[in-house]
């Protein structure tokens, strides 16, 4: 008799620490998420609903991990579900040559020697439909800057990117960069309906693609017959914000056309009409100066 109650008392302490020890593992995973917590059993959660769903508040409660979205029903295919990637369209095929008809062409050296980026300007202005003389453009819209020698004997002077720097009209000039162009461009384009648009950055592909083949020339800036130059001037900038670097072979064109072999141009420096360049040449001047150009757009068409 002793002896069954022994069993039966050893047997109820056994179940009761299962109990307890089982309970307690319980609670430990249901407060990590691993399995319902016994009060989501209560609140008539599943046994791993609860779980689920702590889970996922913890994912989007987060702000370095989120579930991934689930596509739109309409980005998706029928048959599997997956989500359907636009791909980006490829560029359009670059026609095998290309020339722009009845670009005006100016001379420079008569009377602007050092003026190429004004002429240049210019040409492209009369071809877009406004009617400017290279004197016109300079005279009211260029901004003119010059240098100077400091206390310190350091030649100062303004930013090319700001100012055309000396006189167009003297051989001692400089020049200036795209963003002084445009920016006289634009004091003049009020009321015409044309825009312009500094194209800095552009390989020539793009530029022949997206302009010369739509018939809008670009002011480009390269070098005087696409020479390589060894001459520079460099001036300290007058507001403290760094040096400039002239290269004395800089020169500013007009670019009309291309083959497989050339580009062309109305190049203010030469007395043809049409110029051609070696590609290679061109592209090597061209992207030693920055790969600067400018376009100037006509005004829109108007639908009927």
């Amino acid at each position: 008799m002793k002896k069954s109650r022994k069993k039966i008392y050893r047997m109820i302490r056994t179940i009761f620490g299962v109990t307890v020890v089982g309970a307690a593992a319980w609670f430990y995973l249901g407060s990590y998420g691993v399995v319902a917590s016994p009060f989501d059993v209560i609140r008539g959660k599943g046994f791993l609903e609860g779980a689920t769903a702590r889970n996922a508040d913890s994912y989007s409660d987060s702000s370095s991990e989120r579930l991934p979205d689930i596509p739109d029903e309409e980005d998706q295919t029928e048959e599997t579900g997956a989500a359907v990637v636009t791909p980006t369209p490829a560029p359009e095929p670059l026609e095998p040559s290309w020339q722009i008809e009845n670009v005006p062409h100016i001379y420079q050296y008569d009377d602007y020697p050092t003026g190429c980026e004004s002429v240049s300007t210019v040409i492209a202005l009369q071809y877009s439909g406004i009617d400017i003389s290279v004197d016109t453009f300079i005279d009211d819209y260029l901004t003119i800057g010059t240098l100077w020698e400091n206390s310190e004997g350091q030649i100062v002077g303004p930013d090319m990117d700001d100012a055309y720097i000396g006189d167009p009209r003297s051989v001692h000039g400089c020049g200036c960069n795209a963003p002084a162009i445009v920016k006289a461009v634009r004091k003049l384009l009020p009321g015409t309906g044309n825009k312009v648009l500094n194209l800095t950055g552009m390989e020539m592909e793009d530029l022949c693609r997206d302009y010369i083949c739509q018939d809008i020339p670009v002011i480009l800036w390269a070098t005087i017959g696409m020479q390589e130059w060894t001459e520079t001037i460099t001036w300290e900038i007058e507001n403290g914000a760094g040096t400039v670097t002239f290269y004395s072979a800089e020169h500013c064109l007009v670019l009309t056309g291309y083959d497989e072999e050339f580009y062309y141009f109305s190049d203010p420096a030469s007395r043809e009409e049409i110029k051609g360049y070696e590609k290679e040449a061109v592209e090597k001047a061209y992207d030693k100066l920055g790969c600067q150009a400018v376009a100037i757009l006509p005004p829109e068409e108007e639908e009927n």
